[in-house]
């Protein structure tokens, strides 16, 4: 990952010696890391002593094996994504989190694929801990029950679009291309993107039928929406974007991705239909015609 202001070394290592602490705090050995990022423990080892470079997946890998974030791994205080509730306390931006333990944390994980592929209602608690390999006492030593522990797997769901925006968006500077990537980011292609939107969903229909003011997921849904915001905003100010009301053009733009991805989730619609609907609103209601890169 380079970095266009010179500070690339610097933040290599950061890099390097937050994924040290990581790794020391996880609870996981550095092969048991290794094996979940996909690469050898060589390449790790590497890695880790600063003479090799983590790539942008490894980083998204070493995050989400050790439970912490990629923003904390790069030291990043961009402002290319809003801040999820869980991770915006103002402690000290160099301490070393504290992270899930690894027995909740593969609870979680279990439970988040469970939901994801079988449905909240289908998956019993003694399912996931079957496939946890744990006992259901163990299971309600960290969970109060199967809702509070489907709520835990969408603050993952959460996690994974964080991360993945960070360590993606960061080296991004035109609005316009960051914009794009934003939403190819967030759309339900791919296993684990498709999996994040099945939890989404279901997420929906339980708020849709209980009180929404007692969950989390209003506020992980601004989340969302303010960083799409701050990407027009963004465009708007270099003259990419066309003027207007910033809020209502992510209001608007955010609730298309949602319905056309939920087409592609009940398979109403396929991806590339999906790309271009897409890319058409964008040229049709968001970019500037009138911009030099439109232009070009």
């Amino acid at each position: 990952m380079t970095d266009r202001n010179g500070t690339g070394a610097a933040k290599l290592g950061i890099a390097t010696q937050r994924a040290k602490e990581a790794l020391r705090t996880s609870e996981l050995s550095q092969r048991q890391v290794a094996a979940s990022i996909g690469i050898d423990e060589t390449k790790l080892s590497k890695s880790l002593s600063g003479r090799r470079r983590f790539g942008t997946e490894e980083l998204l890998g070493l995050a989400t094996a050790t439970g912490v974030t990629v923003r904390w791994l790069l030291g990043d205080e961009s402002q290319v994504s809003a801040t999820p509730l869980r991770f915006q306390a103002g402690s000290d931006p160099n301490r070393v989190p504290t992270p899930d333990s690894s027995p909740r944390r593969f609870i979680v994980e279990t439970a988040w694929d469970l939901f994801a592929r079988h449905g909240y209602e289908t998956v019993r608690i003694a399912d996931i801990a079957e496939a946890a390999g744990v006992s259901n006492a163990s299971i309600h030593y960290y969970f109060d029950g199967k809702s509070d522990l489907f709520d835990a797997t969408l603050d993952y769901s959460v996690k994974l679009a964080f991360d993945r925006q960070i360590a993606w968006l960061g080296e991004i500077s035109n609005p316009h291309r960051r914009l794009e990537r934003l939403l190819e980011l967030q759309s339900p292609i791919g296993r684990t993107a498709r999996s994040e939107w099945s939890i989404w969903l279901q997420t929906w229909a339980r708020l849709g039928l209980e009180d929404p003011y007692g969950s989390d997921y209003p506020a992980h849904y601004e989340r969302w929406s303010q960083t799409v915001r701050a990407t027009i905003e963004a465009g708007q100010a270099d003259g990419q974007f066309r003027p207007g009301d910033s809020e209502a053009m992510a209001d608007e733009l955010t609730s298309l991705l949602d319905g056309l991805g939920v087409k592609v989730l009940t398979g109403i619609m396929d991806a590339a239909t999906f790309r271009r609907r897409l890319s058409s609103y964008l040229k049709r209601t968001i970019v500037n015609p009138n911009s030099d890169e439109e232009s070009s």
